[in-house]
């Protein structure tokens, strides 16, 4: 593999990485909207009984649900897979209060992703509770 293609992987992954950190920044901070700017404008979430698809369906949804420092998601073990344009990435969620609950929960994400113009966002993002599943979820 040639350098600039090992160099583009490198910042392909880096993107990703950094792509679930400014979602759980938003999801901090209570900023719904910013998390479905994650999506691409096709894209799905899909955690429990919650199910959306399109970037606006899911900013409405977001917007009602997140609230600042309602919980603090920390995103680790990212496995990424990359081939063009498309990607797979799994990583587990822990988050240490939920509405001021203590423990909050944990699960993994499997995500796919798309690069659009040069900017990953968000195919499908998909959550599976490990344990401390919030009511209603």
């Amino acid at each position: 593999m040639a350098i600039e293609a090992n160099l583009q992987l490198l910042a392909d992954r880096e993107a990703i990485r950094e792509l679930t950190a400014k979602y759980a920044r938003c999801v901090a901070t209570g900023d719904g909207r910013g998390v479905g700017a994650t999506y691409a404008e096709d894209g799905r979430f899909a955690a429990g009984k919650y199910d959306y698809v399109g970037r606006a369906a899911i900013q409405d949804f977001l917007e009602g649900q997140t609230k600042p420092l309602k919980n603090m998601p920390l995103v680790t073990g990212h496995i990424i897979e990359i081939e063009g344009d498309e990607a797979a990435c799994y990583s587990i969620m822990y988050t240490p209060w939920f509405a001021g609950e203590y423990p909050g929960f944990c699960g993994a994400y499997t995500d796919r992703l798309r690069k659009v113009d040069g900017e990953w966002y968000f195919a499908e993002r998909s959550f599976e509770f490990f344990k401390g599943q919030p009511e209603g979820s």
